[in-house]
């Protein structure tokens, strides 16, 4: 089945009607003719005409002529997998009303051989300098999309992807691709450094070190970069660079954001899974560089696309798996993860739906982690398998993905209550009895989050991070902890209301202040914070709160110094966050401004009232009143 082809009306800007977009060359007619050769292959709009070749009229019937054999497609219809009919401007494009263009195939061309680098070595044969053409005949991701140093008429939808843009370094090797950008003209600088710094690293290094173990969706590495080198997902490439640029402090984030935005929304992308993926990416970016209305609309048109093209059944795996468990195995992730992160969208910001709670889905459940990186995909099981072995005779033990899904679905039973002052004080219980049930039925090899060999692992780290915050929504709202200073707090958390409680309102209180330690146990773990999902800063927002609630409310003078380390520490991860992620910086401020109000309001008040038991006139009057009475009586007193 051929897929679905998006034309050039359904984008809001589109490159058919960009004319900025199409670098304009001056044609040559001595080169740029329709030839024919004699073994039957047709030469190209732009190709030049070989000695060999024989520029012949097609006068032959249709009904005698053999069909010609198409040597290379346009780039339109290249970069969709689709057939192409070769002419100047194909059927097809002309049908979509988009640009025909077509691209030197790189069949059979090998490189060649640079010389080494001396003193006498001719400027036109040294290496091409940082941002210049590295002699691929296809530009590089930005090259493309940006039109740095573009020598070729290409099509800017999926023509990019350089081979040096991918063969990246491990962690720490020597080599690695080194971002920086050039003050003066302010453009990318692509190139391979010769002495990088210590703990160099490229975006698609960064990205698999410290993004990729908590949203392991996308395929593992090796398979990723194979990917790419077939140029089938250059969004997608765009997208993990973006994300991965994000830990690399010298690496330009901002234009890859701008690349990845112009790329995704003004451009004919395609409707499949890849384009699902890239969203999926840039929405969790957005959010993380504070940029959360931006975010919440990638989101939703992630989750749209992913509805058309069927992304929540079964057969979506299997038809575009192409027989690769792998690639079977990340479409099924891709699915589960949109489906958790649009539950942590929703919790953390009330005007996002959650919208997938509801959708019905016959996509098995993802595998271990382990299993995923190694090609060692087991036979999968569904979500009904989970809900029933609860009941079944031998515990049964899911992968941490599972218990990831698991969590967010409690979640969205919690928002669904947590949302409006019901009556229905039995819909409160049965969400806390799924709160509970989640710790009560997890396996033993699940409830610690560290391995044996010390390793953290993030996605059973994000399932016990979402049940800690669940039962902050739940139970917050519904105890002795009030709101005042705390409601300068706005972002991550929901604005401030008061709900009846379905129990007793002391109940509701300890458990809110359970959950909060229990988050404050997850920062200390032995692992890098760098390492956590993104959405860990609104977790550790939300416990701030609580812990800065009860100080300001319920702690007894003397004896708030256990909430106050706590404080201490839930600033210290904002902090260390905020370097990293910028919605981390503007919670960090909200959450010292209130705790600098507090601290000063508390202080007042011990010195006032120490003031007023040492002033003069209170000891006067309590001699005074002393007086009046009759001694003998404290005689009585002081005799034994």
């Amino acid at each position: 089945m051929e897929p679905h082809v998006t034309s050039a009306s359904e984008v809001p800007v589109s490159a058919a009607v960009e004319a900025s977009w199409w670098p304009h060359q001056p044609s040559n007619n001595n080169t740029t003719v329709s030839s024919v050769s004699t073994n039957g292959d047709v030469t190209r709009p732009g190709a030049a005409v070989g000695p060999t070749q024989v520029q012949t009229p097609t006068t032959t019937s249709n009904a005698t002529a053999p069909r010609a054999s198409i040597s290379v497609a346009c780039v339109a219809c290249r970069s969709r997998h689709l057939k192409c009919d070769g002419g100047n401007r194909c059927s097809r494009c002309k049908a979509d009303g988009v640009h025909c263009s077509y691209v030197k195939s790189r069949r059979g061309w090998k490189p060649l051989k640079r010389k080494p680098k001396t003193a006498s070595t001719p400027q036109s044969e040294r290496q091409p300098a940082l941002g210049q053409s590295n002699g691929s005949l296809l530009p590089s991701p930005l090259e493309s999309v940006l039109g740095l140093n573009v020598s070729q008429e290409s099509s800017p939808s999926f023509n990019f992807a350089s081979d040096v843009t991918l063969l990246d370094t491990t962690l720490g090797a020597p080599n690695g691709l080194n971002f920086e950008v050039s003050a003066p003209s302010n453009q990318l600088s692509f190139g391979v450094a010769h002495h990088p710094g210590p703990g160099s690293v490229s975006p698609l290094g960064a990205f698999f070190a410290f993004f990729f173990p908590s949203h392991s969706f996308v395929l593992p590495r090796k398979q990723l970069i194979e990917l790419f080198k077939e140029r089938r997902a250059p969004h997608l490439e765009l997208a993990i660079q973006y994300i991965g640029s994000c830990f690399i402090p010298s690496a330009p984030t901002q234009m890859f954001k701008e690349t990845l935005n112009r790329m995704l929304f003004h451009q004919n992308v395609p409707k499949d899974g890849f384009s699902v993926q890239a969203m999926l990416l840039f929405a969790v970016g957005l959010h993380a560089n504070c940029e959360q209305d931006k975010a919440g609309q990638v989101l939703q048109l992630a989750i749209n696309l992913a509805l058309e093209i069927g992304l929540n059944r079964v057969g979506f795996a299997i038809l575009h798996g192409s027989g690769d468990r792998v690639m079977e195995e990340s479409w099924k992730r891709t699915w589960w993860s949109l489906f958790v992160i649009n539950g942590l969208f929703a919790g953390v910001n009330p005007s996002i739906a959650f919208r997938l709670r509801d959708v019905a889905s016959d996509v098995p459940l993802p595998c271990e982690e382990s299993e995923y990186l190694s090609g060692q995909i087991p036979f999968s099981r569904s979500i009904q398998e989970y809900d029933d072995a609860s009941f079944a005779v031998e515990e049964m033990v899911f992968s941490s993905f599972t218990y990831l899904i698991d969590a967010v679905r409690v979640m969205g039973k919690v928002l669904e209550v947590s949302r409006a002052d019901s009556l229905e004080y039995q819909s409160v219980t049965s969400a806390d009895a799924c709160l509970v049930n989640w710790t009560l039925h997890l396996p033993p090899n699940k409830r610690d989050i560290v391995a044996n060999d010390g390793q953290i692992d993030e996605v059973l780290f994000q399932a016990h991070m979402i049940i800690c915050a669940t039962t902050i929504l739940l139970h917050r709202p519904r105890s002795n902890l009030g709101f005042g200073e705390v409601e300068e707090v706005t972002t991550c958390v929901t604005p401030g209301q008061c709900l009846l409680p379905a129990q007793t309102r002391e109940i509701h209180t300890a458990k809110s202040l359970q959950a909060a330690e229990d988050i404050s146990k997850l920062i200390t773990l032995p692992t890098s914070l760098q390492k956590h999902t993104p959405f860990f800063t609104c977790v550790v927002v939300m416990a701030s709160v609580v812990h800065l609630s009860y100080w300001s409310f319920m702690v007894p003078d003397g004896q708030d110094e256990k909430i106050k380390s706590l404080i201490r520490l839930d600033t210290g991860v904002l902090q260390t966050l905020s370097v990293l992620w910028p919605v981390a910086n503007t919670v960090l401020r909200q959450v010292r401004g209130v705790a600098h109000v507090m601290f000063k309001s508390k202080k007042a008040m011990s010195i006032h009232l120490w003031s007023s038991i040492a002033n003069d006139d209170v000891i006067r009057g309590l001699i005074d009143q002393g007086a009046h009475e009759d001694p003998a009586l404290y005689s009585a007193l002081l005799t034994p």
